[in-house]
């Protein structure tokens, strides 16, 4: 009965004590990051994280052999004509990406997100012979004016991916490097391809611009039809801001 008076008569200064205790205010994270991100390009990027839930970033990519192949080879895995990925892969030149995004963060290293992604592909140097063969599923190589190197031309490709993805990040022990493992899975919502020879009085003609039409309908009804492209990020991380 003692105890319980003394317990009793206690409540109100440990209520007190309690409400008096300073509350740990969170400190707005700002990190930047490089890495690769599998199987599409090298990337790097920049985070901010204003709340203990919630965080932002911004990254791009640059797209370089031999990454462009190993996407292709991805997006044949999910039903790409390998017509197109071929003649995509033996003329292309470069490409890069552009990302945003918004993550949720557990009370812990997990996290998952939400993003949008531009990715722009250029492929150059591609034969009358390819473009037919990618249009009409077929092998047009053993024509030899069509595969003649003095009629090519250039495609340049603009994607629009949307995905999820989820993560975890490793924080190194008294450091403000950290390691970030990500896997993601996009979705190619719309493209648009334009062509350009290096004849300009072809591509004056109303058949050539008919066939860039049906060209550029054809890759984008085939990319946006399986166009899912899963990726695995493996990222460096520097926390520029923040507790370690």
């Amino acid at each position: 009965m003692l105890k319980f008076t003394i317990l009793l008569l206690s409540l109100p200064l440990l209520t007190r004590a309690q409400a008096a205790a300073p509350t740990e205010r969170f400190s707005v994270r700002h990190t930047v990051f490089a890495g690769v991100q599998l199987p599409l390009s090298y990337t790097a990027g920049y985070q901010v994280q204003a709340s203990p839930r919630f965080s932002a970033r911004v990254q791009g990519g640059l797209i370089v052999p031999p990454f462009d192949r190993y996407t292709l080879k991805t997006l044949e895995g999910f039903g790409l004509d390998r017509q197109l990925g071929d003649a995509i892969d033996r003329s292309f030149r470069r490409g890069s990406s552009l990302s945003v995004g918004v993550n949720v963060h557990a009370n812990s290293p997990w996290y998952a997100g939400l993003f949008g992604q531009y990715v722009h592909l250029t492929a150059g140097a591609i034969t009358p012979a390819e473009g037919l063969g990618a249009y009409f599923q077929r092998d047009f190589s053993g024509f030899g004016l069509l595969a003649s190197p003095a009629f090519v031309f250039e495609m340049q490709t603009n994607l629009w991916l949307g995905g999820l993805r989820v993560g975890r990040a490793f924080q190194f022990r008294d450091s403000r490097f950290g390691l970030n493992l990500e896997a993601g899975l996009g979705k190619i919502f719309t493209t648009r391809s334009q062509f350009a020879s290096n004849r300009s009085l072809v591509d004056a003609l109303g058949i050539t611009q008919q066939l860039y039409t049906d060209l550029d309908h054809e890759v984008d009804t085939s990319l946006r039809h399986h166009g899912y492209l899963p990726t695995l990020d493996v990222l460096l991380t520097y926390r520029l801001a923040g507790p370690r």
